[in-house]
């Protein structure tokens, strides 16, 4: 008969299953490093974001203030009789659906700031007569009063990180 051997087959110890453990934390580990780099390219990819949308705002801020500076610039140059500002290139026709940007054909340049300024140039649009006035009432009413001309008054700002906005603004100015 034979006598029960002792079987090397039985339940495994610590020591055999090391190894494993050994793996499984370096894979977590690896994958812990993936996901941190990711959020670190999200993080910096959100404040370049938010740092080109406040250059865009700024420059949009600037322009648009700039074509305020303008019907201000316009109103003094008609109440002194100096069409300097708004003479050179004066059909706004001529300029108005123009793509390309030359600093050289605006002649105000507001809010300058190292490389960057706002640049301001204005033309007329059209001139007319207000309806219902006394100039279509009849004779004897006076001359002048009831005459209009409208301008555009373009302003275009350079900003910084590349930022670029222009504003366009109508203005009607009532001649007296």
């Amino acid at each position: 008969m034979s006598s029960p051997q002792s079987s090397s087959r039985g339940p495994k110890t610590g020591l055999e299953q090391s190894g494993m453990v050994f793996i499984v934390a370096i894979i977590t580990l690896a994958l812990l490093g993936i996901m941190a780099l990711a959020a670190s390219d999200t993080s910096v990819l959100n404040i370049l974001m938010a740092a080109n949308g406040k250059n865009a705002r700024a420059a949009f801020f600037l322009a648009d203030s700039g074509a305020n500076a303008g019907h201000e610039y316009l109103e003094n140059a008609i109440a002194s009789v100096n069409s300097t500002f708004y003479s050179n290139a004066t059909n706004a026709f001529d300029w108005e659906n123009e793509s390309l940007f030359n600093p050289d054909d605006f002649p105000v340049k507001w809010h300058r700031h190292g490389s960057e300024a706002t640049h301001v140039r204005v033309g007329l649009m059209e001139t007319g007569l207000i309806p219902g006035t006394a100039i279509q009432g009849g004779p004897g009413y006076g001359s002048g009063l009831g005459t209009y001309s409208s301008y555009l008054i373009r302003s275009h700002h350079n900003g910084a990180g590349g930022s670029v906005a222009e504003v366009d603004l109508g203005w009607r100015h009532i001649n007296q």
